[in-house]
Order: C-alpha cells, then sequence, then structure tokens
C-alpha cells in the first residue's frame, strides 16, 4: 500500500511539473520577433557602406467600403553622375476607374522632365534655378540626412507604447543571415497609450486642415492638362470620407525583410480604419501598401532624350501651387 502511495506521489509530483511547465511556457513572453524589430531600429545604418545609387519599387491601394478607390504603382531610379543627382521614375494609377501613366527624369537641379505617357505628351519643368532648386539641394544635401540608431529613451518610450503587444511580433530566420519581422495587430490589441496617441494625431490633423492655406490660382491653370482631365470631377471628398467619430484602427500589419546588417530591404503593410463622418454614416477604410530596394550601387537611372519630341514648358511655380493644394 506504501508503495502504491509512493507511485501515486511520485506521478501527481510528475504530472504538477508537467502543468507547471506547460503553464509557464504558455505565459512567458515570446519577445524574439520584437527583438528583432527593435534591432533594425537600432542599427547605426550610416556606418555602413555608402549609397550611390538604387532602384525603389512600390505599390498602393485605398479601399472604402470594399470599393477601390486608388491603386497606384510606381518604380524610381536614383543615382550620382558627374556630381549631380539623377533621379528616373514611372507613377502608374487609376483614380476611381481613370487610368493615368506619367514619367519623370531629373538630372542635377535644374533639368527636369515630366511625361505624360497617357497622353504622349512632354514638359520641361522651367525656373527651377533660382528659390525651387535651393529647395532642391537643401533637400538632397547630406547634411540634411538624420539617419541615427534608436537611443535608450526612445526604445523606452517604444517598449511603453508597445506594451504587451511584443507577443504580436513574430520572426523568421533565413539561412543568408536575412530576417522577415512581421507584426499583426487587432483592434483589441492595440494598448491605451497607443490608443491615445493615434486620438491626439488624429485631432491634430484635423485642426491643420481647418487652418489650411488657400491653393494658388496656378492649380486651376495646371487642371487644365490632358493629364488632370477626367480627375477634376472626381469628387474626392465624397470617395474618401473623414471620420471625425468612434475611430478605430481594426487591424495592423507590418511585414519586412532586412538583410544580415539590419538594413530594410523590403516592407509591406495594411491598415483597416473605422469610424464616422460628419453625417454619421460609418465606413471602413482599407489601405495596404509595400515596397522594395534593389540594384543599391547597381542602378543607373534613365536620361531622358528630348531629340524629335515636342516638349511644352511647365513653370515650377505651378507644380508648387498643385502641392500645396495636395497638403491642403
Amino acid at each position: 500500500m506504501k508503495k502504491k502511495s509512493k507511485f501515486i506521489m511520485i506521478g501527481a509530483a510528475v504530472g504538477a511539473m508537467t502543468l507547471f511547465t506547460a503553464t509557464a511556457f504558455a505565459y512567458t513572453p515570446n519577445t524574439e520577433g520584437y527583438d528583432a524589430f527593435k534591432a533594425v531600429l537600432k542599427a547605426n545604418h550610416t556606418s555602413g557602406a555608402a549609397i550611390d545609387s538604387a532602384t525603389v519599387n512600390g505599390n498602393f491601394t485605398v479601399r472604402v467600403d470594399g470599393k477601390t478607390v486608388l491603386k497606384a504603382d510606381g518604380s524610381s531610379k536614383m543615382g550620382e553622375a558627374g556630381g549631380e543627382h539623377n533621379v528616373s521614375g514611372d507613377l502608374d494609377f487609376t483614380l476611381m476607374g481613370i487610368e493615368r501613366n506619367a514619367s519623370l527624369y531629373s538630372s542635377g537641379d535644374d533639368k527636369v522632365y515630366l511625361v505624360d505617357r497617357t497622353h504622349d505628351l512632354h514638359y520641361q519643368v522651367i525656373n527651377l534655378d533660382d528659390e525651387h532648386a535651393g529647395e532642391h539641394r537643401e533637400w538632397s544635401g547630406e547634411e540634411e540626412l538624420q539617419d541615427r540608431p534608436m537611443n535608450k529613451a526612445e526604445e523606452a518610450l517604444l517598449d511603453f507604447m508597445v506594451g504587451d503587444l511584443k507577443d504580436n511580433f513574430s520572426v523568421v530566420n533565413q539561412a543568408d543571415g536575412s530576417k522577415t519581422i512581421a507584426v499583426d495587430i487587432s483592434k483589441e490589441d492595440i494598448p491605451l497609450p497607443l490608443r491615445l496617441l493615434m486620438d491626439a494625431a488624429s485631432a491634430e490633423d484635423r485642426v491643420g486642415r481647418a487652418h489650411a492655406p488657400e491653393a494658388y490660382a496656378e492649380w486651376e491653370q495646371l487642371k487644365q492638362l490632358p493629364f488632370f482631365q477626367g480627375l477634376e470631377g472626381i469628387d474626392l471628398e465624397a470617395q474618401l470620407p473623414e471620420l471625425t467619430e468612434d475611430v478605430a484602427i481594426e487591424h495592423v500589419r507590418l511585414q519586412m525583410t532586412v538583410d544580415a546588417n539590419n538594413e530594410v530591404q523590403g516592407a509591406q503593410g495594411e491598415l483597416e480604419v473605422s469610424g464616422k463622418d460628419e453625417a454619421g454614416v460609418t465606413h471602413r477604410v482599407e489601405i495596404e501598401g509595400a515596397g522594395d530596394v534593389s540594384g543599391v550601387n547597381a542602378t543607373t537611372p534613365d536620361a531622358y532624350d528630348p531629340a524629335g519630341k515636342s516638349v511644352e514648358m511647365l513653370d515650377a511655380a505651378m507644380l508648387d501651387a498643385a502641392m500645396l493644394d495636395d497638403r491642403s
């Protein structure tokens, strides 16, 4: 009888230990993915090899209540030759069923060409030799690039904001040292500090739009270009309703691929937001996007050849007006 009791006690102890171990593993935070994500932010990217050229590809989709409002694909080649920053790029987008295709070629600070591939029209942007060229030089200057690793204070703030979401991160390590890092967050998982921050950002955005300056008159002239014909009748405010009440992030997903040096090679993300507009109508907005970098230090931007083409002149002030109107 004593022997039987002894076996029961041993069995109970083993069972208790097994249960304890399983419980401990079940409640032990798995932060490997989050740690990998932070490693990217903490990496000193400025200490690596200089990037003189690269190709950047991206796509972007916006859906409202299940209907695709905007779909865009773009590719850009950037490089330096003869001491000048050269850029070439293609943009293809469809806005409410209307498709447009455009290309850009930039050589240095004073040579910019725009091509309306939809209508086979060519433009040279002029008046870039004063304040506009100066703005371009300032933006492209190395002193303006503030790429630095995350410091301890920023890391502590990030840990606080993320909270228990650390378990929502995952990482897959590849044989070549690269990693695929992903985070998947549902509405119920978003911590209070992050929700408060998003509410504050949304309020600030509404205030900014309310006080935005009026667009320049040149925007009306720019809209007369064939590229914009057919687009001017689209009511973007109706197609992209401003959510003002009960705004909530329903789902967030981010995935990025980094190399062995924690340099980001590509990323893709999904964001789903719900809320009511000023009329109290509930909407659901879905945004998807992806991008990747390739051809590092092995990219040559395409050059524009105006020979044999009818090239019209386009004043830079008109483009400034368009961008200002877009921001407002």
